[in-house]
């Protein structure tokens, strides 16, 4: 370890990787600072990826039990999950991913990895404390924080209980529970809850709010809440918890509705009611830094109230996704450079998937938020029931939405529900990042039979509509 370096990045996830990588390939001497086992952050070892190894293992089992439609007979008795070999294909799929970026960043000369923690003791100067080798105090020009998020801890009693998991902790879950009950109706619990159900649990979701998925389009969610009632899983809205007790070998969650207080046994539960930055032991103290309601203050640069520290991803607050901390990470990466490069990434331009079954897309604007900013806003609709693709695959419930400015029929914002969405999110994000009119979309000549069929399809219906 060097005692001076260009910059300073804390947290190898997907916000301090790409920019460390992108620095050093730029000139600059770069430190990159891990408090994990590998590179990829919550993402690639509690989030992203881990759940969607399990989805992909739920998803087999629900076409399994839809194989008779398609003409396929077979012994459902004899199907069986091997529980101990999916959690097998996730432990290599997260190895073999970290260990290439690990592998990449191994080739860059100016790039030093360094697997431990690293805490501020003044605005130039760190204190890195490797997990193996000797501790060393360093300076920098410049320092990237990207410490990442960690869930927040459910306030009841009870939820430190052993049977009581948070989003990190279920994923290293030894067998399917029984009966699951999920505390929080956001992208993450809806998720988990979907594919433990069609894991074989029984699943039961409290959610505090009126409906599910607060801040998607409420049409979509509240289409998707029915999703999960038809499948077969118990909701509970307006329903907050007040406590969690230990009963033999489970425990019952206590909750408050309109006419008195219920529960419901459980014999695992899931909190996820969201996530707040990893701050703790940076040193933060130590330095001009301010953190305003538990997230790191920056200006449109991501440069703290510190000149010369700069934050991205999670510890930056909403929107925390993988792909918003690496947009965010290369635009500072190419600003540091004083390179031209991708700009700073902008809320109404972001996109996200939320993996539930159907899926549900999402880029730019909803048109509530639309409303609320004074757009005369118009909506093309597409209904997938009519659509080729979907009808094949079997799932034709769901519905398409191109919200538009009427001024100038610019697209502002794209929201999907059907089984296949996230295949229509980077075309959506496109759309909304470019401000195509519709005209445009008209025109554009999609193969057939796809799913992608549907932007063309809302838009000419809308035109036609306004003629």
């Amino acid at each position: 370890m060097e005692k001076q370096y260009d910059v300073l990045v804390i947290g190898g996830g997907p916000g301090g990787t790409p920019a460390a990588m992108a620095l050093a390939q730029g000139g600059k001497r770069v430190l990159l600072v891990e408090a994990g086992e590998g590179l990829g952050g919550t993402c690639l070892f509690e989030g992203c990826i881990p759940s969607k190894i399990f989805r992909e293992t739920a998803r087999r089992l629900r076409d399994i039990a839809r194989a008779e439609e398609f003409g396929i007979h077979l012994p459902h008795q004899l199907v069986q999950l091997d529980w101990r070999k999916v959690q097998a294909r996730k432990r290599a799929i997260l190895q073999r991913r970290s260990a290439a970026a690990i592998h990449k960043a191994g080739r860059l000369s100016n790039l030093e990895l360094l697997f431990g923690r690293a805490r501020l003791t003044g605005s130039r100067t760190a204190l890195i404390e490797p997990f193996k080798g000797d501790s060393a105090e360093i300076t920098f020009s410049q320092c990237i924080l990207a410490s990442g998020s960690r869930p927040n801890i459910l306030p009841v009693h009870g939820a430190d209980l052993p049977q009581v998991y948070s989003s990190d902790r279920i994923l290293e879950i030894g067998c399917i529970p029984e009966r699951l009950v999920v505390i929080g109706g956001g992208p993450i619990g809806i998720e988990l809850a979907q594919i433990f159900h069609a894991l074989g649990a029984d699943v039961t979701v409290m959610q505090r709010g009126p409906r599910i998925l607060a801040g998607v389009d409420e049409e979509l969610a509240l289409a998707l809440q029915q999703h999960l009632i038809n499948q077969g899983i118990k909701l509970y809205v307006n329903c907050p918890v007040r406590n969690i007790c230990h009963s033999g070998q489970g425990v019952f969650v206590q909750y408050d509705l309109d006419d008195g207080c219920e529960q419901v046994f459980a014999t695992a539960v899931l909190t996820a009611i969201g996530r707040h930055p990893n701050l703790d032991d940076l040193g933060l103290e130590r330095t001009a830094v301010n953190v305003d309601r538990h997230m790191i203050e920056v200006d449109k640069t991501l440069q703290t109230t510190e000149p010369g520290i700069y934050a991205v991803g999670d510890v930056v607050g909403q929107p925390m996704f993988a792909h918003w901390a690496t947009a965010q990470g290369l635009a500072l990466a190419a600003h540091l450079l004083d390179r031209a490069g991708p700009p700073f990434p902008q809320p109404q331009h972001n996109s996200a998937v939320i993996f539930s079954m159907p899926e549900l897309a999402m880029a730019g604007l909803t048109e509530a938020q639309a409303v609320s900013a004074g757009i005369d806003v118009g909506v093309a609709r597409y209904d997938f029931s009519r659509d080729a693709r979907a009808q094949i695959s079997g799932h034709d419930n769901g519905l398409l939405k191109i919200i538009y400015d009427k001024l100038d029929r610019r697209v502002i914002g794209v929201h999907a529900l059907v089984d296949g969405a996230a295949d229509l999110a980077g075309e959506a994000a496109l759309l909304v990042r470019a401000g195509l009119p519709l005209e445009v979309i008209a025109n554009v000549i999609h193969p057939h039979p796809t799913l992608t069929e549907s932007f063309v399809g809302a838009v000419r219906t809308a035109l036609a509509a306004n003629r």
